[in-house]
């Protein structure tokens, strides 16, 4: 009688399986790199990007334009009305971060995971104004899932799932001595997603997390400030240096002291 040897007998097909497996695990890295859609018109700066610096220079010098951003079909677009498409490229500063982030995390986030509102709490009916903490949310949002952490001066790491718009706004714009305790900390490697936030005085409102912003840290051992604004568009400081970091601290300056604060999430590149 034939002695049976049931793991030679099944080498061929445990073989065919592992190949099997590593070419599904190859094909899912791939189709995850490829799964961010390029948009038409930035097509050739996107293509020959290979750095996190040089993905996000490929969206700088597009235009200001309130609400506007990049869904996840590479159409420019309005977060608020997704059935519209833009005629010429243009993007606000939640719109920046947004399409910039899909490129640097190889994610192809869609606007509705974009605009989750996290807490329940900023829907239109919220005590506190509707979309008060808009730029919080987007910035959790874009990191979910992530192994993520706030940078702070002090060096703590408050939780990011249980803060709230209050609770968590990080420090002053205007604070240079905080500044010079967080640069040191930003890391190649990483991305750093930033939210200002400011009291208001409008009706219904005291809080407004209302503009977004990426910063991220250069092999040279430059820290770049990129974002979005009404005036100069898609653009980007060198905050490492004072002149840099002087030109950032002008564009928000307070109308009282300490008003204007900045919270920066600190997430791993692929």
């Amino acid at each position: 009688m034939r002695t049976h040897h049931p793991h030679s007998q099944n080498a061929p097909f445990v073989l065919l399986l592992a190949l099997a497996i590593l070419a599904a695990t190859t094909s899912t890295a791939t189709a995850q790199t490829a799964a961010v859609p390029i948009p038409a018109a930035l097509a050739q700066r996107l293509k020959d990007a290979g750095t996190p610096r040089q993905k996000a220079a490929a969206f700088l010098g597009i235009p200001y334009r309130d609400d506007a951003t990049v869904d996840e079909f590479a159409r420019f677009t309005l977060f608020e009305h997704p059935e519209t498409t833009l005629e010429a490229p243009a993007l606000n500063c939640s719109g920046f971060v947004l399409s910039v982030s899909r490129f640097l995390f190889n994610t192809n986030i869609t606007l509705s995971q974009a605009k989750k509102d996290r807490a329940g709490d900023s829907g239109p009916n919220s005590p506190h104004g509707r979309d008060w903490d808009f730029g919080l949310d987007l910035i959790r949002n874009i990191t979910d899932g992530l192994p993520r952490r706030t940078i702070l001066p002090d060096a703590s790491s408050p939780d990011l799932d249980s803060a709230t718009g209050h609770t968590l706004r990080g420090f002053p714009i205007a604070d240079t001595a905080a500044w010079k305790n967080v640069l040191p900390r930003l890391r190649p490697g990483f991305a750093y997603l930033a939210s200002i936030s400011k009291p208001v005085r409008k009706t219904g409102y005291t809080l407004l997390h209302y503009h977004v912003a990426l910063i991220l840290p250069n092999p040279d051992g430059s820290v770049s400030f990129l974002h979005a604004t009404p005036n100069s568009g898609a653009h980007q400081l060198t905050i490492s240096t004072p002149k840099g970091l002087a030109q950032l601290q002008s564009q928000f300056r307070d109308k009282s002291p300490a008003e204007k604060h900045i919270l920066i999430i600190e997430a791993p590149l692929p």
